[in-house]
């Protein structure tokens, strides 16, 4: 790997979840991601909804609504990972969602999406990444793996997901069916199935790998309906067993009845998982990413000022009132005050502050100048009064 080093040194993965700090649909895959980077020899974190803006980061989760953030990310610095599949109906991949991946340096997990891209903008720049079921996701290892459920569907419901469902449990095969839980909130549900079954919700059928990194990492063996399989990573030739949609309920049973097979299928899976190629589409990436690079120039942006050590910060003493006769002993120099005196501080300038966002300030008052009245107001009248009559007086001799 020592040819990738020159590149970067350091390949983050940042995750963009609406429910952290709870898991999301594209956790694992993240902690997948991050897993294979080490594993290729580059330093790599895991960040949610922030990221370190001095390394390179792939950004997991960049669909919409959600796409905003990303915008004052440097495209030089930033690949973003496409989990959807574009040419199917989902509402995620419509165009517009389409025309801003041009902006970005693209990892797909799938060729069919990466030809998609190409035909559809040949400019775009796009790169397969299989994701590799990794070691971070061997959740809560705690919990004893107790076989009570026949077989686990996790995933939107649909109705030819329902009838699949349907149709397992009048053939006596005990299903637990799971939404809306990732990660190690999934983990219990994964831990005591005998099998986990995966079908499409797209007629586009490519084959999910988002929906079977835990199952491998945990050694339970999988059924899943007939996929369309990617160039890099055709798990066609792993363990898991594929049927045709009316097929799948003959399936489960097969496999059901036979657990030497299910050890088996699950031990090649495993195998297979870990063979699959993450480097050389990692290093084709940061090739691309350096290219793009040089022909993107970022903004100047004025360098800050150095900043001075952190000092600590004194709160002001009040002053002494006038003619005190016995002033209160102070703190020595360099002392912190005390919260109590802290807070007599604050109270004492209570009224020279500005009120509340919530509270109407009092209104001004407008100052009158009246004449005659004040401490030399008489005074003055008089002596207008004089020059006045001096000024007539001189203008009538004249």
């Amino acid at each position: 790997m020592s040819s990738l080093q020159p590149v970067a040194r350091a390949v983050n993965v940042v995750e963009l979840n609406p429910h952290a700090p709870r898991p999301f649909a594209f956790t694992e895959v993240a902690h997948c991601l991050r897993d294979s980077i080490r594993a290729a020899g580059f330093e790599s974190d895991l960040y949610v909804n922030r990221t370190d803006s001095s390394a390179i980061s792939l950004i997991v989760g960049a669909v919409p609504p959600h796409l905003e953030p990303i915008a004052q990310l440097d495209p030089g610095k930033t690949i973003i990972f496409n989990f959807e599949q574009l040419a199917s109906d989902s509402s995620v991949t419509s165009s517009e969602y389409k025309e801003w991946l041009r902006n970005w340096l693209v990892a797909d997990y799938h060729s069919s999406n990466v030809a998609y891209l190409q035909r559809e903008y040949p400019a775009q720049q796009v790169v397969e990444f299989p994701v590799v079921p990794g070691p971070s996701l061997a959740f809560r290892p705690e919990l004893a793996a107790e076989k009570s459920v026949d077989v686990l569907f996790f995933g939107s419901p649909s109705e030819r997901r329902t009838e699949i469902v349907r149709r397992l449990t009048a053939a006596g095969i005990s299903v637990e069916t799971v939404a809306g839980a990732y990660a190690d909130e999934l983990t219990p549900a994964v831990r005591r199935a005998r099998i986990v079954l995966h079908v499409h919700f797209y007629e586009t059928g490519l084959f999910p790998v988002a929906r079977i990194l835990q199952p491998v990492v945990d050694g339970v063996p999988i059924v899943c309906e007939v996929s369309a399989f990617s160039a890099r990573s055709d798990w066609s030739r792993s363990g898991i067993v594929f049927a045709p949609y009316d097929g799948i309920v003959a399936a489960c049973q097969a496999l059901l009845r036979s657990p030497g097979e299910q050890l088996e299928r699950a031990a090649r899976t495993r195998l297979f998982a870990s063979q699959l190629d993450f480097a050389t589409p990692l290093n084709q990436a940061l090739q691309a990413l350096t290219a793009l690079s040089a022909s993107v120039t970022p903004p100047r942006v004025q360098a800050p000022q150095p900043l001075q050590p952190p000092q600590l910060i004194q709160a002001p003493r009040p002053l002494q009132p006038p003619q005190q006769s016995a002033p209160t002993e102070e703190p020595g120099d360099g002392e912190l005050l005390s919260d109590g005196e802290i807070e007599a501080i604050l109270a004492s300038e209570a009224d020279q502050l500005p009120p509340e966002s919530h509270v109407s300030a009092a209104p001004l008052k407008m100052a009158e100048r009246q004449p005659g009245k004040g401490p030399y107001g008489v005074w003055i009248v008089v002596l207008l009064l004089v020059f006045s009559f001096y000024t007539i007086w001189l203008s009538m001799g004249r």
